[in-house]
């Protein structure tokens, strides 16, 4: 049978936004030999829950740094998880869809296979980690090549007890049918990745088998809206607050749950 494509493969949208300026307040540790941003929240503020963070195409960067950060500002033990092994978008270039010398296919193909046996290492390694005690529970969250990672923790294999999702790729039926947890997306109105046919297709397999699910959709944003939205537009800016205000507020209500 058929695993229909519901998010395609990572595009040149992928390529496309702004690169955020700050200071990180975290700092990258080793788990299970991977490079991992490690975000402590305050610990008057920590919920003592811990929440992985799978970046998207340009990794461990100053914008997932400074998203970690403020996910740790929200009482979660915030791990984001260097899949791509030191080679990740940002370490080529800060503008790569007008850089000639950046071989994006190249680099996907390079990265596909492999961040995806990497994710799922460190995921366990995450688990043996930070896994007791038993009261610990885990919440997830990806950006575009980061969401079939997200699927895969909220299957029965998986570790999460909820997850979000932004702007995905690379996301199948399949990735969607094993879902048994609840999950939040967040998207643009139009994107070329997630097109409306196949956002409708997700709403209909999510409702059919009876999931818990929301679906946050945003008019006038690109691909990576919640990730690499450009600051300085109004608009943008609140959009991608929002998202991230929602995830926040989905983590909170179903761990309280669990």
């Amino acid at each position: 049978m058929e695993d229909r494509v519901l998010a395609k493969p990572a595009d040149l949208c992928c390529l496309k936004g702004a690169i955020h300026t700050g200071e990180p307040a975290g700092k990258v540790e080793q788990i299970g030999g991977v490079d991992t941003y490690v975000a402590r929240p305050d610990p008057t503020r920590a919920n003592g829950n811990v929440l992985l963070f799978f970046p998207d195409a340009f990794g461990l960067h100053i914008n997932s740094f400074l998203m970690m950060d403020a996910f740790a500002d929200c009482g979660y033990l915030t791990l984001g998880v260097d899949y791509f092994l030191g080679d990740g978008i940002s370490k080529y270039s800060a503008n790569p869809l007008n850089d000639p010398n950046f071989d994006f296919v190249g680099w996907k193909d390079k990265h596909y296979n492999a961040s995806e046996e990497v994710a799922a290492k460190w995921v366990a390694d995450v688990k043996a980690l930070h896994g007791k005690p038993e009261g610990v529970k885990f919440a997830c969250v990806g950006y575009c090549w980061g969401a079939r990672f997200v699927c895969q923790q909220l299957s029965e294999q998986g570790y999460c007890k909820v997850g979000a999702i932004a702007h995905p790729s690379f996301v199948n039926e399949s990735h969607v049918d094993k879902v048994n947890e609840p999950l939040f997306l967040s998207v643009p109105s139009q994107d070329k990745l997630f097109e409306v046919a196949e956002r409708n297709r997700t709403v209909e397999m999510l409702s059919g088998a009876g999931k818990h699910f929301n679906m946050q959709i945003f008019s006038d944003v690109g691909h990576g809206f919640a990730s690499r939205t450009r600051l300085t537009d109004p608009y943008e800016r609140w959009a991608k607050e929002q998202s991230f205000k929602s995830f926040v507020d989905w983590f909170d209500f179903w761990l309280a749950k669990a």
